[in-house]
């Protein structure tokens, strides 16, 4: 999959369980209409309890066709009534990237932790160079890796990097060993000095 829609939703106290219930069934609609979907709630850092819904597409032509399509679907339309008739959440997206390294794996992992750089255009390029070792590393700690950059969002100087873990216990392990490889060390800090971290998460697929 090359082209990810991202929709972040931000349930209102005591909505949770009601915002879950919708994203599911939103979820259902957009894969009916050929997008791969996940669901993720977001365990620690920025923007802790929010839910996030990704839909995945092998072209952006697959993609717009496929928004057209669920956006007139009956079920689709239905469901917006009703959040607009008892609002629950505060959404924002989709904004759209395209995954300019590492696949998303198959089966999907269940944990991903994602690391957000404000990243100058004229750096990206430099700043993709890096994957291929990057991911060399991590795969010592069967950690999948992907880096997706903005095409249709409220930043383009934006980019994404992914680590697809196993289980929380997992990550806590790849992070007790990355932290004292110092080939790792080395990559971040050669991507500090083309882009500054901004934030980060932790996702738990729903």
């Amino acid at each position: 999959m090359s082209v990810v829609a991202i929709r972040e939703v931000t349930p209102m106290t005591g909505k949770e369980e009601l915002v879950e219930n919708r994203m599911k069934r939103a979820a259902d609609i957009v894969t009916k209409h050929g997008a791969q979907t996940r669901l993720w709630r977001v365990a620690a850092g920025q923007g802790a309890s929010d839910y996030i819904m990704m839909s995945m597409y092998e072209t952006f032509a697959m993609g717009a066709t496929a928004f057209q399509n669920f956006m007139s679907d009956p079920d689709m339309i239905a469901l917006n009534k009703e959040r607009g008739k008892e609002p629950a959440a505060e959404i924002r997206g989709p904004n759209v990237y395209r995954m300019a390294y590492g696949a998303p794996t198959s089966p999907p992992r269940p944990i991903l932790v994602q690391r957000m750089y404000h990243m100058p255009r004229k750096n990206m390029a430099s700043a993709l160079a890096l994957a291929p070792e990057l991911d060399k590393i991590m795969q010592t700690q069967d950690v999948s890796i992907g880096i997706g950059v903005p095409i249709v969002a409220d930043d383009h100087e934006t980019m994404g990097v992914v680590y697809r873990f196993n289980s929380m216990e997992h990550w806590g392990e790849a992070v007790d060993a990355m932290v004292e490889n110092q080939e790792f060390v080395s990559i971040v800090e050669k991507a500090s000095a083309l882009g500054t971290l901004k934030s980060s998460r932790i996702l738990v697929s729903i």
